[in-house]
């Protein structure tokens, strides 16, 4: 077994080719990173593709749309909703069972995980493909968005909503790509188990107003994703001060201000959604 740093890849110089370009777009993007995860899809080279659809998103979701739309009734999607909602549910559902078993129902992640290269190990090839899985349901989660632009729901597409939707496929590539450890599975154990919640939340929404009585806990749902988004700055600040452990922690340091930043605008999110709504009615009633 080898770490690492220590593991045997092809040594890239500046640069190994002659060419420049090529060297910016693909090798320097090897450096580091596991071979057996850039065997996958979208995972070989840089962040090209990847770049690109975010890009897109954020075309689409703040212009593009809202423009194509502007002259159209807003389309009925529940059924599509319905079943995007309850398929999403299920996979997430299984995923954070999955993260549960192996990883100790998250207890092994706050702990010293090096990056072991056992390329004969087929059970780490079969996890490496389900956090693969995982990386692509960040992308389908992008639908949400479209769903919300086709619906003409333009409150519902915040800043918040937006950033946070781009910024998760990004940070979870990067991390799969040079940091694909027990140590590194936090984010997606706590992640798919809220993302499980919210999306049987949302599912059960699109019944309508025979199921609202049964819908009082949407609240709730922002309250655990700032509780998640918190425990997941904790994380990344334990992992950087973990001493004596052979694991990319310059990766967890730049996740940590993400973070942070999140669970600030959820807080306010949550402070203009909820709490000043509750003030308004108490002194309607007053």
């Amino acid at each position: 077994m080898e770490l690492l740093s220590d593991r045997n890849t092809t040594t890239k110089t500046w640069p190994r080719s002659g060419n420049l370009l090529q060297y910016l777009l693909t090798d320097i993007w090897e450096i580091g990173s596991d071979p057996r995860v850039s065997k996958l899809p979208l995972m070989n080279g840089g962040p090209w593709l990847l770049l690109a659809i975010i890009a897109f998103y954020l075309y689409f979701s703040t212009y593009l749309g809202p423009r194509l739309m502007k002259s159209r009734k807003a389309y009925d999607l529940r059924s599509v909703i319905r079943i995007y909602n309850f398929i999403m549910m299920c996979f997430n559902g299984y995923f954070f069972v999955l993260c549960a078993y192996h990883t100790d129902f998250g207890l092994k992640t706050w702990g010293c995980h090096p990056i072991i290269l056992k390329e004969a190990d087929d059970m780490w090839h079969w996890k490496l493909k389900m956090i693969w899985f995982f990386l692509l349901s960040k992308f389908v989660d992008l639908l949400e968005t479209v769903f919300f632009v086709l619906r003409k729901k333009d409150s519902q597409l915040s800043a918040l909503h937006i950033f946070h939707h781009s910024i998760v496929p990004l940070d979870v590539w990067v991390g799969m790509r040079y940091s694909p450890s027990e140590s590194a599975c936090f984010f997606p154990f706590i992640n798919s188990f809220v993302h499980m919640l919210m999306y049987l939340y949302y599912g059960l929404s699109t019944f309508g107003e025979s199921m609202r009585p049964y819908l009082w806990w949407k609240k709730y749902l922002t309250q655990l994703q700032i509780l998640q988004l918190s425990l997941i700055s904790l994380h990344c600040f334990h992992l950087v001060l973990l001493p004596d452990c052979n694991i990319p922690k310059a990766l967890f340091a730049i996740y940590l201000p993400q973070a942070i930043l999140l669970v600030y605008l959820f807080v306010v999110f949550f402070i203009d959604t909820y709490a000043k709504n509750a003030r308004k009615f108490q002194s309607k009633t007053d």
